[in-house]
């Protein structure tokens, strides 16, 4: 695993599988869909044991933490980017733009007295399904 061995921390084999798990899982999982995928491998493992480790790989950098709905999301994916949110259903994609990324940070060199390294925006809207249950419905 790629840059496993940078953060200082102790390298268990729940937080092992649980990183596994989403470089693995392309979207952005809740605890309960992390717990679900690793307990496939670690059978014994706790749903507070996954909550713990998921908040621990986040504050220590090798995983970010996204909210939507009241909802916290998990993803490993650290090529810049941004979301695409649904209002209505909550679905989350990725959106790349290295123009928005680009224009962003030059915007961000000229905030004083603050070290920008990284961005991401929001977009929030209707998805296309919602969009056309709606039509349909």
């Amino acid at each position: 695993m790629d840059n496993i061995g940078e953060a200082d921390m102790k390298y268990t084999n729940q937080r092992v599988e649980i990183i596994a798990f989403l470089r693995e899982h392309k979207g952005h999982p809740t605890v309960d869909e992390v717990y679900d995928g690793v307990r496939k491998k670690l059978t014994r493992i706790s749903k507070a044991t996954v909550y713990k480790n998921l908040k621990f790989l986040s504050q220590k950098g090798l995983l970010e933490e996204v909210n939507v709905k009241g909802v916290t999301r998990f993803e490993a994916n650290f090529v810049p980017h941004h979301h695409l949110i649904c209002r209505k259903c909550g679905k989350m994609d990725d959106f790349q733009s290295e123009e928005l990324f680009d224009y962003s940070m030059k915007i961000a060199e000229d905030i004083e007295g603050f070290s920008i390294d990284s961005m991401s925006t929001n977009f929030y809207g209707i998805c296309k399904q919602c969009k056309e249950d709606t039509i349909n419905g």
